[in-house]
């Protein structure tokens, strides 16, 4: 994932180097869908079920799905990953702006998601983020849901205590943590 990420690979074919990078751009939605299906066809053939999908974390559910959910916080399963924020508690709810300073509630949640995916996302643009064209260096600009409660997501989960705020903090370390597939399915699922 982080090497499409931070400048991990050129445009080949220019005569100049090029970043290519998939995030901030409308390049975001297609790269996280083709990066999380070949995941699961690769998870699938690995226990031999074709039909495998990875689960999504619903955080925008207010019915139990602003919280993360308990198989990531067991201790004792595979999916908890110990660089996550410590100040998350079973009841804490996501803060989908967080670094706003206020403290979350499902209401503001939802004025979030209505502003990222409704009010605020009036055009394709808007929603998607800008064109990315080969042969030019790309003009960062995220769309709605990439910039707001995507990125805030990732903030809140990663741990302050960290240098970088990893696991989920960073470009690099985010797919350490298990949830982030969870993460990035739900995320599919609003394109």
């Amino acid at each position: 994932h982080c090497a499409y990420c931070d400048g991990g690979y050129k445009q080949l074919g220019f005569p100049t180097e090029l970043d290519f990078k998939v995030h901030f751009s409308w390049l975001f939605f297609p790269f996280h869908r083709w990066y999380l299906y070949f995941y699961e066809r690769i998870l699938g053939s690995l226990i031999d079920d074709p039909t495998f999908a990875l689960p999504y974390w619903n955080w925008v559910n207010p019915d139990g799905g602003m919280v993360i959910p308990l198989i990531y916080r067991d201790e004792d399963s595979p999916l908890y990953d110990p660089r996550r924020n410590p100040d998350i508690t079973p009841d804490t709810l996501v803060d989908l702006n967080y670094g706003s300073g206020k403290d979350p509630s499902v209401e503001q949640n939802l004025g979030v998601m209505y502003t990222s995916v409704v009010s605020g996302a009036k055009r394709a643009s808007l929603f998607h983020g800008k064109a990315f064209f080969a042969g030019k260096q790309p003009e960062l600009g995220g769309g709605t849901v990439e910039l707001g409660p995507h990125t805030a997501l990732h903030r809140w989960t990663g741990d302050p205590r960290q240098p970088n705020k990893e696991d989920m903090g960073r470009f690099y370390s985010a797919g350490r943590d298990p949830i982030f597939y969870s993460h990035h399915a739900n995320v599919d699922s609003m394109w």
